[in-house]
């Protein structure tokens, strides 16, 4: 059985985007395991596209991912934001097409990115794609092109770049899970993320 004397064990299979598990992890972690020292969790990096898919193969328990739509059943929601080394776009020399650095075509903050530059009638090119967040921050830190990701994700040495680029949406935060009969231990890590994580 999945509870023993020394409380739960078990292993669980977890995935997230890599914007989440740097900013979010190591917390979510830290009080896992202080309270269950015997489960082990094995992490999947990947962006939400691909862990749905992860999940409808039951190859991961469960997964945090994004939603372009904030909700009530999310539990956290994230400001997506452009991001350059220079804090105002004058001060970059780019001309009349912004280049931008951005995650798969695929990817929630990707559309998001292009339908909000299209909606504010500037012209854009995509210069960089990367499914790295070390990738993209390496990028945005060249100077070579602006760069979008979570609020939470952006480092210290980067700037949040306002007018004249558009706002971006919010994006929900949901933890999906895989289409199986949940174990104890992927319950007790499901209640933990909705604990832990609006206050993170």
């Amino acid at each position: 059985s999945a509870l023993s004397d020394k409380g739960l064990h078990g292993s669980i299979i977890f995935g997230s985007p890599e914007d989440y598990l740097s900013a979010f992890f190591p917390a979510l972690l830290k009080g896992f395991g202080t309270m269950y020292p015997d489960v082990e969790i094995k992490v999947v990096s990947a962006p939400t596209v691909e862990l749905r898919t992860l999940l409808n193969a039951r190859q991961i328990d469960l997964a945090l991912v994004s939603s372009p739509n904030a909700s009530d059943a999310h539990v956290r929601t994230e400001a997506l934001v452009w991001v350059g080394s220079k804090p105002a776009l004058d001060l970059y020399d780019f001309g009349d097409i912004v280049p931008l650095a951005l995650s798969a075509s695929n990817a929630v903050d990707h559309k998001a990115a292009c339908e909000a530059m299209a909606r504010a009638g500037l012209r854009y090119k995509i210069s960089y794609a990367s499914n790295s967040l070390a990738g993209l921050i390496a990028v945005a830190r060249s100077g070579l092109a602006i760069s979008v990701m979570t609020e939470d994700a952006v480092p210290s040495d980067l700037h949040i770049l306002g007018a004249p680029f558009p706002r971006l949406p919010q994006l929900g935060i949901l933890v999906a899970f895989a289409d199986t009969e949940r174990s104890p231990a992927v319950e007790a890590f499901a209640d933990h993320i909705r604990a832990v994580l609006p206050s993170l």
